[in-house]
């Protein structure tokens, strides 16, 4: 009797793929907790058509580690309103899920869904967020209208997440200065000033990378009315394309990595959080969750620009770097988005 040789079960094609779908297996640092990845029409596995929507689906990506968390960006254009729908789907325990909606984008609105929640986690506005961990994804893409897909990138984090501050707090040896066009989000006249910390962080991204924009301008491309909230990563990301910039979502594990992403052609915007007296000099006693521009790094401090300031002069403060270390690549798994010039 000839032997039966099973696939293992990850390896085996997701629901609707194509027999023989490319299988892409990444390699990354064995001590890393996160892992970040652009993606390109290459690794497109299947192509259809249904009336005036074309799907593209990906093959599978085996990630380096088991992650809980996956966030998608994506950058588009249309000269319509062409409408681009994101998706993603996952294998979970010998299982592949069913397609995650996370958001869909066009070029006279966007919008999130309502609440995606299943055995294997749930959609958290802008984010996959697993109750057991991964070890597989794809991604799907529908176009209707001429969108035309600028950039996509996947970024997810290992469970269990470790961290380690004596690498994640070391900074870069050479120090670094970049010059912001400072703004501060309570100075605003809007009801929500103090909703607008990403809006405004990448108003001062935008301007200070020579894209003029009105904060005016930003804040109905990002608002998300499903969630009700201004920091959509996703929303923030794609609008920073509509004003020529490029932007994505990525997670940091150290300060060292900085060095490529804060230059003058480029900025980060990272997600902190804290309790009171976790990050001495900052403008908000503690948060949960808060947007701000990292423009370099000196003497054993993170330089920010920070929109919760009361003033516009007070905006660009030192951070002690362990101290924003944990707040950011720590509390938040070092959660940010790059914006820079393409």
């Amino acid at each position: 009797m000839a032997q039966v040789v099973e696939r293992p079960l990850w390896e085996r094609e997701a629901p609707g793929s194509s027999p023989g779908a490319p299988i892409f297996i990444m390699h990354i640092h064995s001590r890393a907790c996160v892992f970040n990845q652009f993606h390109s029409p290459k690794d497109t596995a299947q192509e259809s058509f249904a009336g005036d929507i074309k799907t593209l689906t990906s093959g599978i990506f085996r990630t380096p580690f088991p992650f809980d968390k996956l966030v998608l960006s994506a950058n588009f254009r249309t000269a319509t309103d062409g409408c681009l729908l994101l998706e993603v789907q996952v294998f979970v325990d010998h299982v592949w899920s069913n397609f995650y909606k996370l958001g869909l984008l066009s070029g006279k609105f966007k919008t999130s869904f309502p609440t995606q929640k299943d055995e294997f986690g749930k959609v958290d506005t802008d984010e996959l967020v697993l109750t057991q961990p991964a070890q597989a994804y794809r991604y799907r893409l529908k176009f209707y209208g001429d969108v035309e897909l600028l950039l996509l990138a996947v970024s997810v984090v290992r469970r269990p997440f470790i961290y380690d501050e004596k690498i994640a707090a070391h900074l870069p040896a050479q120090p670094n200065i970049q010059q912001v066009v400072a703004m501060s989000q309570m100075e605003q006249d809007s009801v929500h000033k103090r909703r607008i910390c990403s809006p405004t962080s990448l108003y001062m991204a935008l301007n200070s990378l020579g894209y003029v924009v009105p904060l005016e301008q930003i804040l109905p491309r990002v608002f998300d009315q499903t969630a009700d909230v201004y920091g959509n990563w996703l929303f923030n990301m794609a609008a920073a394309a509509e004003f020529g910039a490029e932007a994505f979502f990525r997670r940091f594990a150290s300060l060292a990595e900085l060095e490529e992403f804060v230059t003058p052609d480029s900025f980060v915007i990272a997600s902190i959080a804290f309790k009171k007296d976790e990050l001495p000099g900052a403008p908000l006693e503690k948060t949960p969750g808060h947007l701000v521009l990292i423009r370099g790094y000196k003497d054993g401090n993170i330089l920010a620009a920070d929109p919760a300031a009361s003033t516009k002069e007070t905006v660009l403060r030192p951070y002690d770097s362990k101290a924003f270390a944990r707040a950011w690549l720590a509390n938040k798994q070092g959660a940010a988005y790059v914006v820079r010039h393409k």
